[in-house]
Formats: structure tokens, C-alpha cells, sequence
């Protein structure tokens, strides 16, 4: 019992910190004035990053709308991730022979080319880097029981080794999220003096990076759940541990 009663306290800090992660991006967002695309080349300084915030259409970035390989979706932005399902036969603490289902990822990417964000002010170019934009539409979710063509496409995409893992596969399952588009987005990014670079949206060297299909109004009411769904499940599992670690010690 004692194993499980620090797990779940490991599990209500962990809640607690991501609660607290949750209301400092939401003040960050309340902090950060919206400025026009045209006018992010205006903030930029030589000396030190400038974090600004954008709203705006995606429209493509200079190579040209992209494909997501999977679904054929033409985007600005995609992410691909295949899992993959197995059974395996394990022993118990008795001996016995038990089956044993799982799942395993077995390749997943997304896109880093820069899309360009337009309003009426004009335009800025977003990296997305490794950055995960909210609100991105899932254009696949498919399963395969034996290989076929979504394997296919995954394996020309570059992925390898769909069967690695543990025990005997069973099948695997295709999903990918796409960014169309025309879509309207919220970014919240940095910009900052980079030689020769071109003067683009980036993710921040220490603050959030937020790409959202919502708008702020909405992100802001989304985190805000969030973070008290995360402060309350986290106190309860801290309280309510302590009190029966208290009242039954030796259990």
C-alpha cells in the first residue's frame, strides 16, 4: 500500500504543477497585446527576444501547401501517428500463463516548414518547430488489421520497423490532424534579431509558444478550466492520501 500511496501523491503534485503551468499561460496570453501581422518586423530588437501575439488566416509558407501523407489533405501544418496494437503472454505471481494487450507508437511526425499568417495589417511567417497547435483538425483515424495501403503511405513517409515492439502484432492505427488552409489562427510566439534570418514568429527560448484554432477569448476560458479541474483533482488526491496514510499508517 505504501507504493500506491506515493504514487498517488507523485500523482497530485504533478497535477498541481500542470495546473499552475496552465494559469501561467493563460497570463502570459493576458500580458502579450495582439499586434498585426505586417507590424511584428516593427517590434523586433537587437538585443533581446520580443514575445508578440498574432491573429490571422494560414496561408501557405514559401514552398507551397503541404500534403499530409497519410490522407492526401492538402495543409499548412500536419502530424502523423501510427500505433501500434499487440498481444503478448506473460506469467502472473502464481505461475499462470495470462494474455496480455498493448499498444506501442511506432512512428509519429509533423511538419516544420514555416506557414505565414495573413491579416488586414499583412504578413508574418510561422515556425512551428516541435510546437503542437490546439484545435488541429484529425482528417484520419483508421485501422489496419493485416498490411494495406495506409502502411504503405506510412512506410514511403519514412516510417520503419511498423512491427517493432513487443509480442505479435494485431494491427495498427493510422491518425493525422491537418491545419487547412484559410484556418483562422491565435499564435503566441517570439521574435527576435537573427542575422541573416528572416524576421519570423519562433518558439520562445523561455516562455510559452501557443498555436490555436481557438481565439483567445476561447483559449483563455479552456485553460482556465483547466486549471482549476487540475488544482482540485490535485488537492483532493494530496489531502485524501495524507488523511489515510494518517489514519491507517501500517495498512
Amino acid at each position: 500500500m505504501t507504493g500506491l500511496r506515493i504514487v498517488l501523491i507523485v500523482v497530485g503534485l504533478a497535477l498541481l504543477l500542470w495546473a499552475a503551468y496552465e494559469s501561467y499561460r493563460r497570463r502570459v496570453m493576458a500580458a502579450t497585446p495582439t499586434i498585426g501581422a505586417g507590424d511584428v518586423p516593427s517590434v523586433v530588437d537587437d538585443e533581446r527576444e520580443v514575445r508578440v501575439e498574432v491573429t490571422g488566416a494560414a496561408t501557405p509558407g514559401p514552398g507551397g501547401p503541404l500534403t499530409a501523407p497519410l490522407s492526401g489533405t492538402p495543409c499548412v501544418w500536419y502530424r502523423t501517428k501510427v500505433t501500434r496494437s499487440y498481444r503478448k503472454w506473460e506469467r502472473d505471481g502464481d505461475g499462470n500463463r495470462r494474455e496480455v494487450n498493448g499498444t506501442n507508437v511506432v512512428y509519429e511526425r509533423q511538419s516544420a516548414e514555416p506557414f505565414v499568417i495573413t491579416d488586414v495589417s499583412g504578413q508574418v511567417p510561422v515556425h512551428p518547430a516541435d510546437g503542437r497547435p490546439d484545435g488541429a483538425e484529425r482528417v484520419l483515424d483508421d485501422r489496419e488489421y493485416a498490411p494495406g495501403p495506409l502502411a504503405r503511405k506510412a512506410k514511403a513517409a519514412g516510417a520503419r520497423g511498423l512491427g517493432a515492439g513487443p509480442g505479435t502484432t494485431k494491427g495498427h492505427r493510422y491518425e493525422e490532424w491537418v491545419i487547412r488552409p484559410g484556418t483562422n489562427l491565435y499564435v503566441l510566439g517570439a521574435v527576435r534579431a537573427g542575422g541573416t534570418e528572416q524576421v519570423a514568429i519562433r518558439k520562445p527560448l523561455n516562455s510559452p509558444f501557443i498555436i490555436s484554432t481557438r481565439n483567445e477569448q476561447e483559449l483563455s476560458r479552456f485553460m482556465r478550466v483547466k486549471s482549476l479541474v487540475g488544482y482540485a483533482a490535485g488537492a483532493i488526491l494530496l489531502i485524501g492520501t495524507v488523511a489515510w496514510w494518517i489514519a491507517a499508517p501500517t495498512a
